[in-house]
């Protein structure tokens, strides 16, 4: 029985195959299919949304240029949604480090992430995730960023993390935890209402 999961890996991977051969139209559906994720995982992961959709061209760029790397999923490569993240990954980190250089890693990351916030308008329609993200710990952000976001299935976050499946695990049961607390106190709910997160996906 295919999954949703399954259905998106093997389209993916036909597109894929036709890229690989030169077809920009077969890249250009994967970047259709994928940028409103990666976009939408790097604004919580940088603080302007311009610099975010700088950050997608660039990721997108990357990945048609490294498509052969990828192994495919069923040479253990895993999923193309997981290999893009991973770059996505490493590109919100590269652009952390950059911005925060010679000061500890998240303390002006943190802060501006705040300022901007407070600036937004229509703060209270993004606050079930935007907002609480800054009370998580990093890990603990990725990886509610990606399960949570973006959609990624457990196994797709721990390969674009490089981190082992069960550690990815227990920040998505441990940050979803904490974002309710944190949507409690920041928006508390009429009496007898319940708040909630979905359930991440399993691989």
């Amino acid at each position: 029985m295919h999954t949703s999961q399954t259905l998106i890996s093997d389209v993916d991977e036909a597109l894929v195959k036709r890229a690989r051969t030169g077809s920009s139209n077969a890249f250009d559906q994967l970047v259709r299919r994928h940028q409103a994720a990666v976009r939408g995982f790097l604004c919580r992961m940088v603080s302007e949304p311009s610099l975010a959709d700088d950050l997608a061209q660039e990721i997108f760029l990357k990945a048609w240029k490294n498509l052969s790397r990828w192994r495919g999923a069923d040479q253990a490569g895993g999923s193309f949604r997981g290999w893009l993240f991973s770059i996505a990954v490493n590109a919100a980190h590269d652009q952390r480090r950059s911005h925060v250089r010679g000061q500890k890693r998240d303390t002006d990351w943190l802060a501006d992430q705040d300022q901007v916030a407070s600036q937004e308008t229509g703060l209270a329609a993004k606050l079930d995730l935007d907002k609480v993200l800054l009370a998580l710990s990093p890990d603990q952000r990725l990886v509610v960023a990606l399960c949570f976001g973006a959609g990624l299935s457990h196994a797709e976050a721990a390969q674009a993390l490089s981190m082992p499946l069960g550690t990815v695990k227990s920040h998505a049961q441990r940050g979803r935890d904490r974002a309710l607390e944190v949507m409690r106190d920041l928006r508390p709910a009429p009496l007898g209402a319940k708040i909630d997160l979905p359930e991440s996906k399993q691989p």
